[in-house]
This record gives structure tokens, sequence and C-alpha cells, in this order.
């Protein structure tokens, strides 16, 4: 809570309101101390969004993550002139977004079907890049990684990686070791979200467990129809993961995954 103001010096109710209303924005979104709070989410593209959006809207802002990573995200110019994240957007009041819909996806509905990932934010995004992953054989989709750059307390640097991997375990499994390999080159760990198409991570340890700790280390279901644990986050061992929840049913064919972690 914000402390009450004190002292001799007369305020008036003008700027009481506007230090109040800086207080309350501050409870909402702002980092307490050094923990971060981030979600994933798999949008499920367009399917009956009219009746999922509200769900969403609310699960999102009962949590009030600082970040948030969505995957299946589409943008069809036909229904709306915007993607399906930036409407949330604006919904949610998040102060940055960045986008990421860069895949013409084929669709027997609409002409221009257009698919790929998003972010939000109440922390500034400094730098974005989008990774293009290589593209297997028997992979119809070209897989991208979505690499952001935020600003905590005007000097800190969160790095974070959006990922939405192969829907074949081995195939994501590469992706996943590229993607590794790529960061270990430029001497850097991110904290790695999204929808990771793995059913067992922990089956993949050697590929991140020097350096990473999984969410997968607490039990839960994020894919539902296949009582699977998909939606993963790996956290670089210098923050501390402190608790990982899901959301309820209801806002896409997968849970929400919201993950709290201790920077500091």
């Amino acid at each position: 809570m914000c402390n009450g103001i004190s002292g001799s010096r007369k305020i008036t109710l003008t700027s009481y309101i506007v230090i109040y209303l800086i207080c309350l924005c501050a409870e909402r979104h702002i980092l307490t101390g050094m923990n971060l709070r981030i979600t994933t989410l798999n949008l499920q593209g367009y399917v009956e969004w009219e009746a999922r959006q509200k769900s969403i809207a609310e699960y999102l802002q009962a949590t009030s993550p600082h970040i948030v990573l969505f995957q299946e995200v589409v943008f069809i110019p036909e229904l709306w002139p915007y993607n399906r994240a930036s409407m949330l957007t604006h919904a949610l009041k998040y102060s940055y977004e960045d986008s990421a819909v860069t895949r013409l996806q084929d669709s027997s509905e609409y002409a221009d079907h257009r698919e790929g990932l998003a972010t939000l934010s109440e922390l500034a995004i400094v730098r974005s890049e989008i990774l293009v992953l290589k593209q297997a054989p028997n992979d119809r989709y070209q897989r991208i990684v979505q690499l952001l750059d935020f600003v905590h307390n005007e000097v800190d640097i969160i790095k974070v990686a959006n990922v939405h991997l192969s829907t074949e375990d081995h195939i994501a499994r590469t992706h996943l070791e590229e993607l590794l390999s790529i960061l270990a080159a430029r001497g850097e760990t991110r904290i790695i979200g999204g929808d990771f198409n793995m059913q067992h991570l922990n089956d993949h340890s050697d590929l991140w467990q020097d350096k990473y700790t999984a969410s997968s280390s607490e039990p839960y279901i994020s894919f539902p129809e296949g009582n699977q644990q998909i939606d993963y986050f790996l956290v670089p061992k210098e923050y501390q993961l402190a608790g990982v929840s899901t959301s309820p049913d209801g806002l896409s064919d997968h849970r929400a995954v919201t993950v709290n972690i201790v920077l500091g």
C-alpha cells in the first residue's frame, strides 16, 4: 500500500488525487520489490473468440501479470482491424505491446489469415527481435521465437523469449536446442516461456538443466483435453522460480500458466 502523506506543507486536492492514482497504478502492475509475474497462453486462433475473450480478460485482470506471452495470435482483416493481442492490449490498458504475426496461414474460410506471437507488458520494451528457426522437412510451419528485452528500475534489463514449438516432440527438441545454442553463443540466458508442445520437458533436461529451472518441477496441467503439461517456463538459475499456477478452463484449449519469479 502507498503510505499516507505527512508533513506540515499543504497539498491541493488535485495533487492528492494525482498522487493517489499513481499509487493505485503502481500497486496493480509495477513490480513489488524484485518479484516478476509472467503469464503464457496459447490463444487458439479465432476459434469461438467472442465467447472466450471476456474470460481471458477477466483472468489477466485478476492475475495482473507484468508480462503476458501469447501464441496462436491471429490477424484476419476480414474480421478485425487488429490482431487479437492488440485488442486485449487496448481492453486491459497494458502500456506496451510487441506483435510478431508473421506467417500467412492456410485457411478454407478466409483469404488473409495471419498468425504468430505477441507480448503485452507493463515494463518498457527496449529491444525486440524475431528469430526464425530452421524448418524441419515434415513440419508444415515455419517456427519463430520472439526475443524481448524489458527495462526495470531504469537500469536492469530482463530478457525474455516467447516460443511456440513444433507439435512433434523430436522437432520441438531440435528447435529448443537451436534456440539455446544461439543464446549461448551470445553469452546470455533468457526467461523462456510459451507453448513448447513437449509432453515431458524433463526428458530433455540435458539441454537446459545446467542453466535453467523448469516450471515442470511443479505439477500442473496446461492442455486439459490431453491431460498434458505442454506449456512451460525455463527460468535462468540467477533467478528463483517462486510459484506456478494455471487458469480455469475456458480461456482456450490451453490453460494459461503464470509464474512468479524472484529477480534478486
